[in-house]
């Protein structure tokens, strides 16, 4: 999406692709994958501890029973998975396609015209960008978050577009906290800030309190 057609902005004109220690650091999200896919029985073994003490099921205990190969949740005539299988078919239809198409077309080019809407005159200015792609998912899941967004008018010179996002949870839960205790500090500082006669008064109301308590 970051680089999708022509540069809008000058940074971006100086982007560059990520470098191989920030791709690497993908891998374990690749490896994550592929643990998943090839052996699921695995995977599911340990979560089936979890649904046993959260419904009374083990699903582990139903995939156990068909072997590590097939993933059965309920009988294999009804459905099953075979992980090595499936990869091994999508690998053979992922190179026949590069054969086929090495041989039929060898290599050629066919190069057009992008698609402009039917406007030709189209600039860097009028194409879609990472927000166009990013802001039907934040509507979606907007309910989760507490947005601020600043539209601007059809009618403004220099129009300008932002987006603030904040959790629920700070302005429900944390921000009552550091308000009240923001509150309470400064009632406790105004005693630090009175007479040296408001002070013997507290002592003295103070000892005054601890005698009557010794006494009874």
């Amino acid at each position: 999406m970051i680089f999708l057609g022509q540069p809008r902005e000058e940074k971006l004109a100086r982007a560059h692709d990520a470098a191989w220690l920030e791709r690497a650091g993908m891998l374990w999200l690749v490896a994550g994958c592929l643990v998943l896919g090839l052996f699921p029985v695995q995977v599911i073994e340990p979560i089936g501890q979890v649904t046993q003490m959260l419904v009374g099921h083990n699903l582990a205990d139903t995939v156990r029973a068909n072997g590590w190969f097939l993933l059965a949740p309920m009988s294999v005539e009804r459905a099953s998975y075979a992980p090595l299988v499936f990869l091994v078919v999508g690998a053979a239809s992922f190179y026949l396609a590069i054969i086929i198409v090495r041989v039929l077309y060898r290599g050629r080019l066919r190069r057009a015209v992008p698609w402009d809407c039917g406007y030709p005159a189209g600039n860097a200015r009028m194409q879609d960008t990472a927000e166009g792609f990013g802001q039907p998912i934040r509507r979606m899941f907007g309910p989760f978050f507490r947005m601020e967004i600043k539209l601007p008018s059809p009618f403004d010179e220099k129009p300008s577009y932002g987006v603030t996002i904040d959790d629920h949870f700070w302005h429900w839960i944390y921000l009552p906290i550091a308000r009240l205790t923001e509150a309470v500090a400064k009632q406790v500082g105004r005693l630090q800030q009175g007479r040296i006669a408001v002070y013997l008064l507290y002592s003295f109301v103070t000892l005054i309190a601890m005698l009557v308590l010794v006494r009874l």
